[in-house]
């Protein structure tokens, strides 16, 4: 027998061993937790609220012990609503964003809520998103609150890559344990910019050249899901412009992104990848990140 967390063949396809929400009063919180429950029961996986406390600010043992109350009344609650689900409430002290990275694994689904960020943002500046994200070793969702009414459809970037292929199989998952829900696979290309000028060939062919080779990028990457997964409604989507701002509105229209960001060493393991980072700070709704590790 199948249900929604199975293929046609009754093969389970996504499938994580622990989910863990960063949780706290606050109401960005609450709609990361809302997202969760909506999900729990398809994930059948235990849910853990941490509870982390700035290292940074002072706590006395009354507000701690409210903290502590409050934690055990949400999980009371998730508990009559889904009596399969065994929750664990836990409260740590430290750097929030640092202390939810090192629980992170590819066998975990690590959720937090967020704010929207407004005005201009910087490619380096911070946010928790994005300073948990590029710490992770496994998939971080980030859920923002005051969202829009959502889409449907799970998108997902894809430049042949293999940070991207790993976004991609995650997100495969998921359309398939939402009950079948649409893949919407997403090339992003432009031209090369105006100084390169001098190295491209006298050919005026060339731009239609450059764009079938991602429309090969985008055909390869659909061929190989279509096969893996034969059950997928998969729509593809070559779109012209910049990588993040072309993926933020595909999300808009979706009911979650996922994206993919590459491994790094030394400074550098501090910062997503400029695609990556970019979407982090201007969430259009539900996203996780995943790494390629």
């Amino acid at each position: 027998m199948s249900d929604d967390m199975t293929d046609a063949a009754g093969k389970r396809v996504y499938e994580v061993d622990e989910v863990v929400l960063g949780w706290k009063p606050a109401e960005s919180a609450d709609a990361a937790l809302e997202w969760v429950l909506q999900r729990i029961d398809r994930l059948a996986a235990p849910l853990t609220l941490l509870t982390v406390l700035d290292a940074k600010k002072s706590y006395d043992d009354e507000q701690r012990a409210q903290i502590q109350r409050d934690a055990e009344a949400v999980a009371g609650e998730i508990e009559k609503k889904h009596p399969s689900i065994t929750v664990t409430t836990r409260i740590v002290e430290g750097d929030p964003p640092q202390v939810l990275a090192g629980l992170t694994s590819p066998e975990k689904l690590v959720v937090v809520g967020t704010d929207r960020r407004r005005g201009l943002s910087l490619r380096y500046a911070f946010s928790f998103g994005a300073r948990l994200a590029a710490r992770a070793n496994g998939p971080v969702a980030l859920i923002p609150h005051g969202e829009s009414e959502l889409g449907t459809g799970v998108v997902v970037g894809v430049d042949g890559t293999p940070a991207s292929l790993a976004a991609a199989r995650v997100a495969a998952r998921i359309a398939l344990a939402r009950g079948g829900e649409e893949l919407v696979i997403v090339h992003v290309w432009q031209e090369p910019t105006p100084w390169q000028d001098a190295y491209l060939p006298p050919d005026d062919g060339f731009l239609e050249s450059l764009q079938k080779v991602h429309q090969d990028v985008l055909d390869e990457s659909v061929a190989q899901f279509a096969e893996d997964w034969p059950e997928l409604v998969i729509t593809k989507k070559l779109v012209h412009g910049l990588a993040p701002w072309g993926l933020l509105d595909q999300a808009a229209r979706g009911s979650l992104l996922v994206v993919g960001t590459r491994s790094s060493r030394g400074i550098q393991r501090f910062f997503l990848g400029s695609v990556s980072h970019t979407v982090v700070l201007n969430l259009e709704g539900p996203t996780i990140v995943v790494p390629n590790k």
